[in-house]
């Protein structure tokens, strides 16, 4: 009877286990760009499509200065993205829940601290300020894990920070670099 009683036992874990595997394990079905602010050019690359407990999600995001002359570009925690997120809008309200994206780019840097679960963060308030030159550009890699992510659906990636993000300037005047990036996440 103890036997009998392990074995439905061991068998029901085993059963409720592979259903929580199966509802992390997300594909980035396909990308597009909304928007690109003048003078920029801004590209999406997916390195890795499957956002898996075992590995995740991959994309790199590239800003080029289609502009005849330099520009400065003002970041937070890293240059010249900051620490991205994404949110169901491209415009998210602070009660709207957000995943964090996760970039190699933060091990490199003490101006941010990012866990892989982007459960915890902080942000250094020291502005990152580096010029561009025309035609330049520089890419980041951004990592989605799929244990992260709440559900399938359209989803933005957005900054992190509202009162923190990135601006670019020609003189004194700072405007908001906004670009707008969806991705259609499907469950695999």
């Amino acid at each position: 009877m103890k036997r009998r009683t392990f074995v439905t036992a061991s068998t029901l874990s085993i059963a409720g286990l592979s259903g929580c595997l199966g509802d992390t394990e997300y594909r980035i079905a396909n990308t597009a760009i909304e928007a690109s602010p003048d003078p920029f050019s801004v590209s999406v690359r997916l390195v890795d499509t499957d956002a898996t407990i075992e590995r995740p999600a991959a994309l790199t995001l590239t800003l080029e200065n289609t502009a005849d002359d330099q520009i400065r570009i003002r970041s937070y925690g890293v240059w010249p993205f900051g620490v991205l997120a994404l949110a169901p809008s491209p415009t998210p309200s602070e009660d709207t829940w957000e995943t964090t994206l996760f970039s190699p780019s933060y091990e490199t840097t003490a101006r941010v601290e990012v866990d892989r679960g982007g459960s915890s963060l902080s942000l250094d308030g020291t502005p990152i300020t580096r010029p561009l030159n025309a035609g330049e550009s520089v890419t980041r890699r951004y990592e989605l894990r799929g244990d992260d992510l709440p559900s399938a659906g359209t989803h933005y990636i957005v900054e992190k920070f509202d009162k923190r993000v990135s601006r670019y300037s020609r003189d004194d005047d700072w405007k908001p670099l906004e670009y707008q990036i969806r991705l259609s996440i499907e469950k695999k």
